[in-house]
């Protein structure tokens, strides 16, 4: 094959490159998109964006394969570097490397560098993730926006009804009421990491996963504080923090849902619609495990073939991990307990003390907010059974 058909293949190969860069760099925005709004990529974008890195890949053989033959593919104002060097030094390799991403967040001790554990010639797009834990408590909170350090409220403190039927011109009872200020401070959770230059430059699927990660641990903090908070600032002060809650007596060998259903009618009683019931995962697994004899007999919470749904009695069952073993949290979330948000996530990053010298960042991911727990008496939490 002659020098100059070797050329015309090249060239031919170029404009195939560079229209496959063209739909790769489409799809990869659009596997970016997905993953940051839905928290998932759609089946048929990952392919889109496997294929397209394939084809691209077999391209830029070729190219390599046709230049180590000889044939030097220099383009203009390029010096002597030929057309595979340019390849590997443009913007869109390294797209097809590590993907588009942009910023970084997590928890870590340790500063996170460019090295050959995370920079390779080809990689797969996307990052494979670690364990990433349900987050369910906040889902059933109503949520506040707050401008202030301190969410100020009054309540009602104490409630005597006197209305009674009195006879035409006998003197009427009287009622009493009194009320309280009620004020919930507005607490930050925060955390850090290091990064090098060199990561955010040569691996930013790396640095947008790393900007995934803490968020998400701010988010699982704060559905941890919301349960255990103990108010000590400053930590939130949580639903099983001392006077947010009114504690539940049990009745011996009572299932699970039966001391659900005894505290959703004592509640009712007393004036409270209880909205959701916080229980441990294993609680709940170990519920649904329950027959009619130990060991056999027939499952009371439904066939194991069948959904039998997660609303006892019509509550919602809520599965939190941070609420210790054998006991549950129940009441009117929606009505009795706001969270008052003052800034939501936000991820920020510059230079530390000698980050500049050193080429690293420092990258915060931060919310502040704080729970409110107007009415006490809404609330049941300790051992479902005695």
């Amino acid at each position: 094959m002659s020098d100059e058909l070797k050329t015309v293949i090249a060239d031919g190969l170029r404009a195939v490159q560079e229209k496959i860069g063209g739909e790769l760099q489409a799809a990869m925005t659009k596997f970016d998109g997905q993953l940051r709004e839905q928290g998932e990529v759609q089946t048929e974008t990952r392919d889109a964006v496997q294929k397209l890195s394939v084809q691209y890949k077999e391209v830029d053989d070729r190219l390599r394969d046709i230049e180590q033959k000889g044939v030097k593919m220099s383009l203009p104002g390029s010096g002597n570097k030929t057309a595979g060097t340019l390849f590997s030094e443009s913007a869109e390799f390294k797209a097809l490397a590590g993907g588009q991403r942009e910023k970084v967040r997590l928890e870590v001790k340790a500063t996170v560098a460019s090295d050959s554990t995370t920079v390779f010639p080809y990689q797969n797009p996307g990052i494979i993730g670690g364990a990433f834990v349900p987050l369910t408590v906040r889902d059933i909170l109503t949520s506040v926006p707050i401008s202030s350090n301190m969410a100020n409220s009054l309540r009602e403190a104490s409630w005597t009804n006197s209305a009674a039927e009195v006879s035409q011109g006998a003197a009427k009872n009287e009622s009493d009421i009194s009320f309280e200020q009620y004020n919930v401070a507005i607490t930050t959770v925060a955390h850090w990491i290091k990064v090098s230059n060199q990561l955010l430059a040569d691996a930013p699927a790396i640095a947008r996963y790393i900007d995934t990660r803490l968020r998400d641990g701010l988010a699982q903090r704060v559905d941890r504080q919301l349960l255990l908070g103990n108010g000590t600032s400053p930590n939130l002060s949580g639903f099983t923090d001392s006077g947010n809650y009114t504690a539940y007596t049990p009745t011996s060998d009572d299932l699970l849902v039966d001391a659900i259903n005894r505290a959703k009618y004592t509640l009712w009683a007393a004036g409270y619609q209880p909205t959701a019931v916080i229980v441990n995962p294993a609680d709940w697994g170990a519920m649904e495990r329950s027959r009619e004899s130990a060991g056999s007999g027939m499952y009371l919470y439904g066939l194991p073939g069948m959904n039998a749904g997660t609303n006892p009695f019509g509550l919602r069952v809520v599965l939190s991990t941070h609420l210790t073993a054998g006991k549950m949290l129940i009441g009117d979330f929606s009505n009795s307990a706001t969270l008052w948000v003052r800034e939501g996530v936000a991820v920020e990053m510059g230079y530390i003390n000698e980050d500049f010298t050193k080429n690293l960042v420092t990258i915060r991911a931060e919310e502040r907010l704080g729970l409110g727990v107007e009415r006490a008496g809404a609330f049941y939490y300790g051992d479902f059974t005695a």
